[in-house]
């Protein structure tokens, strides 16, 4: 994936009626994309919990990225929708982002947010894997994503950045009905 402005965007034309029943909002990201989040009253509570949480732990639980992931500036935070109106107008991508980049972020094992499900997905989706989409890091998203980084031929650490995600197959899914449409 690039970040080129005029391939990435947000048709408002083809929203699902079901991403509209969701209450989305989108926004511009840095790299041009735009991004939809969709979060509910829970999944913002659960976000100011572990920004509570983390403000009182530190970087006591937190550890440091490995060399491929910290090529990347910021933990990713959330799973967004990325339109491609170029390749195919009537479908989207579900990736990790962070707030205002979707393109600049790492996740690694011990993380949980709708970041690591939309990884989870994705290697459901595109490698044939069978994870919990809980959105929870662990052991068995940490294996799956070493294998598919020895696939595609980038440094097996287990951890998603920049370098993984552009090697990365991603799944296209179709605006009108949600379906997987193809993986590329």
């Amino acid at each position: 994936m690039t970040s080129d402005p005029n391939k990435f965007t947000l048709h408002q034309s083809h929203r699902s009626p079901v991403l509209q029943e969701l209450g989305q909002s989108a926004r511009k990201s840095e790299g041009g994309a735009e991004l939809i989040n969709i979060r509910s009253g829970r999944a913002k509570s659960a976000t100011a919990t572990g920004a509570l949480l983390a403000g009182l732990l530190g970087s006591v639980l937190a550890g440091a990225p490995s060399a491929t992931a910290a090529a990347a500036d910021s933990p990713c935070s959330y799973g967004g929708y990325v339109y491609n109106k170029v390749t195919n107008p009537t479908s989207y991508k579900y990736i990790p982002y962070v707030t205002g980049d979707w393109s600049n972020c790492w996740l690694d094992r011990g993380m949980s947010n709708t970041a690591v499900r939309a990884l989870q997905k994705n290697l459901n989706s595109c490698y044939g894997y069978k994870l919990a989409t809980d959105g929870v890091f662990g052991a068995l998203t940490e294996s799956a994503l070493t294998s598919v980084q020895r696939k595609v031929g980038v440094a097996a650490d287990g951890e998603y950045g920049p370098n993984t995600r552009d090697a990365m197959a991603w799944a296209n899914y179709s605006v009108e009905t949600g379906a997987r449409i193809s993986c590329n």
